[in-house]
């Protein structure tokens, strides 16, 4: 229920199509169960066939209906024929209201066949783009908001659910879903409604026949659920392969340079293929079931068949039935095959489908970590101080912040360094509610950050860290990253104060050049300057660097030293660093060991001191 619940919401946002469906589904069941009586009009009417009439149970005043069925009628049976009785009365009427006599009748009649094929195949058409509408419509929102959603995850989301995964769920999982509701959906609908027209036509000209085949249709419908159970498990299971193939080619494609430089081609080669030999048994299971699926139930069909003809044989026998009656609703049971046979494809397919909903729905359900609390409030300012009052942060039940102390005032230059692990980054992705304090509290001017909207909090800080993050893009497009209204001259500052205006001026296409996947087309440096440049603009009065020279060659990190003092001048900094180099003229360094702050002072203060901090300056500086 909670699945069906979830479909419908989107579903729902498309009542019309759906409303459009339903009915040219209405009118497609009827038509198609019309064309039944019509065929003994052609023969009875047209090709002279006086026995035809009463083969399809069209005859007046009784005529085609067979003796048991009187009978039943003496009985009290109230069905009789009298959906027969009904389209011979509308036909002779619609006859009437035209004036049609008995030479035009074999003008009419097939007139009328025409009009009923062209209205269901019209209705047919309606049904088949309605759903389209409907699937295509409501699958591309789900699609966007299970995008949206995984954005405003926080970071612990992302450590729990790999690239891979994401991208499967979101391109492969919802394509799965929309072809299973555009295409499948019309055929369940459809042919479902085109049963029942079917089968109460079958009703009508043989109750003791029609409740026969009923009672023995649990022995093909419980094959049918046994293969939509397995069909179900199969596909999960397919579908968490394919995730895992996405991840793998995510992982080689982003770290390619490690693969080449240690010689592992083979090895992710073989990953690759073990990936690969579990996709593809997944898959060959899930078509298994599906090959397995028609036969098993067409044999059962036969089956009943038989069994059906030895009860119609004996019925004939003994004079209980005509054989009129019994070809009637034999030609009712061949029309009534189509609908069953594309009713179990579009089932196995529809399987997939709730496979894929049920992976859907579990990520838009992850609850959201960090969210906007109720009545939170705007914070348009950054006055005096920064304050962590006894922060503690606990990731996986393991303390990584055991209660710190510590203030930041306006303009101050503050450094983080210590081993690794300590606890340093970390203590930054608190400010901008990366994560949240699992105890004790991050204020800005004496707001908690946990009262201001998120968007006005991040609006103050602006971010570079050591793994530059570019898109492939212009270099324009990832300076101004999504401000479609920055004026020229405002981003060609930025990019001069950042030093990527000089190496820009070289390039042939300018700031219109695409840089690549991650900004592969450029070196270290330069995506490192860029990523200044896109925070020079952005002019947050926060400024968090994070190792943002740990992975650059010594000229590269000295043009960027020089960028990051223009980006730094008047703004508050936090800066995470491990080349304690870059830190040196820092107005305060905190040296973060084991989830507390160990020292803090000046550097000279702090190389006074026989501690932490001038151990790991004698390793850098002396080794």
């Amino acid at each position: 229920m909670r699945l069906l619940a979830f479909a419908l919401r989107y579903a729902g946002r498309y009542w019309p199509w759906m409303v459009a469906a339903f009915v040219a589904t209405a009118v497609y069941a009827g038509a198609t169960a019309l064309l039944i009586p019509i065929v003994g009009f052609i023969f009875g009417e047209v090709l002279r066939d006086t026995n035809a009439l009463g083969t399809f149970g069209l005859g007046g005043d009784g005529a085609g209906v067979a003796p048991d069925a009187v009978g039943a009628a003496q009985a009290g049976d109230q069905l009789k024929l009298v959906l027969y009785r009904t389209v011979t009365d509308g036909y002779e009427q619609l006859k009437g209201a035209l004036g049609v006599g008995p030479e035009q009748v074999v003008y009419f009649v097939p007139a009328l066949f025409v009009a009923i094929f062209m209205l269901r195949s019209l209705a047919d058409f309606v049904n088949g783009y309605a759903f389209q509408r409907l699937g295509f419509g409501a699958t591309t929102d789900l699609r966007n908001e299970l995008y949206e959603r995984a954005l405003r995850q926080s970071a612990r989301f992302y450590a729990e659910h790999p690239s891979g995964e994401l991208v499967s769920r979101v391109v492969h999982d919802v394509g799965v879903l929309q072809a299973a509701i555009s295409t499948r959906l019309v055929d369940i609908v459809q042919q479902s409604v085109t049963l029942l027209a079917l089968l109460a036509m079958l009703m009508s000209i043989h109750l003791r026949l029609a409740l026969f085949c009923l009672i023995a249709a649990p022995a093909v419908i419980y094959p049918i659920v046994r293969f939509s159970k397995g069909m179900r498990r199969t596909s999960h299971r397919a579908q968490e392969r394919t995730a895992d193939l996405a991840n793998l080619v995510s992982e080689s494609a982003r770290g390619h340079r490690v693969v080449k430089a240690f010689g592992m081609e083979g090895f992710e080669s073989m990953r690759f293929r073990e990936a690969t030999r579990r996709h593809l048994r997944a898959n060959l299971r899930g078509q298994l079931i599906a090959n397995l699926s028609s036969p098993v139930i067409e044999t059962l069909g036969v089956i009943g068949a038989g069994a059906f003809l030895v009860f119609a044989g004996r019925a004939i026998q003994s004079g209980a039935m005509e054989s009129a009656t019994l070809v009637a609703f034999l030609v009712n049971l061949y029309v009534m095959y189509d609908p069953i046979r594309k009713l179990n494809k579009a089932n196995l397919v529809v399987q997939q489908s709730l496979a894929a909903a049920q992976r859907l729905r579990q990520v838009m359900e992850e609850p959201l970590d960090i969210v906007d609390r109720p009545g939170a409030r705007r914070l348009d300012d950054f006055r005096e101080v920064i304050r962590f009052s006894g922060v503690r942060f606990a990731y996986d039940h393991r303390e990584v912040l055991r209660g710190i102390d510590l203030e930041v005032r306006r303009g101050e230059l503050v450094a983080f360094v210590g081993p690794s692990g300590g606890g340093k980054t970390t203590l930054t992705s608190l400010l901008p509610r990366f994560f949240d304090v699992t105890g004790g509290s991050v204020t800005i001017d004496g707001i908690d950050v946990r009262d201001v909207t998120l968007a006005s909090l991040r609006a103050l800080i602006g971010l570079v860290t050591q793994e530059t993050v570019l898109f492939d893009d212009t270099i324009r497009n990832n300076i101004a990253y999504g401000r479609v209204d920055l004026p020229f001259e405002r981003l060609r500052a930025a990019a001069e104060a950042a030093l990527v205006d000089e190496f820009v001026r070289e390039l042939p296409d300018g700031y219109d050049t695409l840089v690549g996947e991650g900004g592969l087309r450029l070196s270290g440096g330069q995506r490192q300057r860029l990523a200044i440049a896109r925070a020079l603009v952005k002019d947050a009065p926060i400024l968090v660097l994070d190792e943002a020279t740990s992975q650059l060659d010594t000229e590269s990190e000295a043009l960027v030293q020089r960028a990051l003092a223009n980006l730094m001048r008047g703004r508050t900094t936090l800066v995470v660093a491990h080349r304690l180099s870059t830190v040196t003229r820092a107005d305060r360094i905190c040296v973060i060991e084991a989830g507390l702050v160990a020292e803090q002072g000046t550097h000279e203060q702090l190389l006074a001191r026989d501690g932490t901090y001038r151990r790991l300056y004698e390793l850098q500086f002396r080794a």
